[in-house]
Formats: C-alpha cells, structure tokens, sequence
C-alpha cells in the first residue's frame, strides 16, 4: 500500500470513529431536552382526574426554547460552486488532501448528509497555491478560482484592540498579523494598532492563527 492511501485509510477510520461518537453524542441530547420538555412531577401513566371540587386550573408548562450558536463561525472550504451544497457528495476527499488538516465535515441534522467546513478563528486556510482541496474535488463542487471568479471570502478580519499587544505597550511591538497575511497591503498600521482592508481581506484566519495575544487581538467576522 501506498503512503498516500496508507494516511486516506488512516484518515478515514478516524472519521468514522468521530461520526459514530458524534451520532452517540446527538442522541444524548436529544434525550437531555426531551427530558427538560417534560414537565417536573409528570408521569407517562395516566393520571387522576382532578376532583370537581377544585375551582383552579393547573397552569400548562412553559416549555424554554433554545437557540444554539453552533456553527455560526464555520466556512465553507475555498472555490465553493453557486451549486456546492446540490454537488458536494461528503467523499470527504477535500478534507484528507488539506495538507494542514484545516477542514472537518459538518452533518446537517434534516438530510444526514455532511458537508466539508472549517473555522478560520481556530485554524486557518493557508491559502495554498496549488488548492490542493479544489484540485482533488471529483464533482466540481469546488471551482478553481479562474471559473469561480475572483479571490476567496470567508469573512473579515476585524481588530480586538483591547487584546492587542500594541494597546498595553504604547508602541508598535508586534507586526505579526502583517507578515503572516497572504494579501499585499490588506494589514495598515493606524499609529502602533493594525486595521484591516475589508476589500482586500479574505478572511483566511492567518492573522488569527498567528496572533501571540490571548485572548486573540482579531478576529473573523462574519457576513450575517
């Protein structure tokens, strides 16, 4: 067996493993809010009827919704098709040729079909010139960029001052976001603080990945 094929086996029994624990860990909480649902004190056996001598009403449950915010932070990988989510298989194969491991698949609950993305505040594209990702799309759901048009757009990076090495030390200390960013003259210095041009940026997360700040000095904005 190949090296290559030797890693996409690897790779892939370790994706297996996470789908199934990710199966085993929905179901949990689907439990867990079927419980919450249920009023305190209820019971599947039918109850008693109330006496007729009780005047008062029992109040009904008031159910909580909730709202999750997961995945709200996620892109697509770059060279996205207008028909991505109609062409895209879940093959996974953008996944395993990410030679840095940023992309991991996303199933969608209603259609139990999962889709390629990764999170440019946690680990960034690396915007490789050969778009290994595009190349190895068997379904053309991923275009090159002289079909798809234009450069990627994930989001825009946007500056935390606040968290900003330069803010606590008054002077321009650290120009990391600017070396490590793939775009020419998208990172200014305003004074000792960096800003970035929104017709420029990506949103690639490079800046992100690189920032030696914690709490990170920047991050990726999403287009609501």
């Amino acid at each position: 067996m190949k090296r290559k094929d030797l890693f996409r086996e690897g790779f892939k029994s370790v994706f297996q493993f996470t789908f199934n624990k990710a199966d085993e860990f929905t179901e949990a909480i689907k439990e867990v809010w079927e419980d919450e649902k249920t009023p305190k004190g209820s019971s599947t056996k039918t109850s008693k009827r109330p006496s007729s001598k009780s005047k008062s009403k029992p109040k009904p449950a008031t159910v909580r919704k909730r709202k999750t915010k997961m995945f709200q932070t996620l892109a697509l990988p770059p060279g996205v098709s207008p028909d991505f989510f109609s062409l895209c298989t879940g093959c996974n194969e953008c996944i395993f040729a990410c030679p840095y491991a940023v992309l991991f698949p996303v199933t969608v609950q209603e259609s139990g079909k999962s889709f390629p993305h990764f999170d440019p505040n946690a680990k960034a594209c690396h915007m490789c010139s050969d778009w290994p990702c595009i190349s190895v799309c068997p379904e053309e759901a991923l275009l090159p960029y002289d079909l798809s048009g234009g450069k990627p757009n994930f989001g825009k990076a946007k500056a935390i001052t606040e968290h900003c090495i330069n803010e606590k030390t008054g002077e321009p200390t650290c120009e990391v976001c600017l070396t490590t960013c793939p775009i020419e003259k998208t990172v200014k210095f305003k004074g000792n603080l960096p800003t970035f041009v929104s017709s420029t940026c990506t949103g690639c997360g490079l800046c992100v990945e690189s920032c030696p700040s914690f709490p990170k000095a920047i991050q990726i904005k999403f287009k609501k």
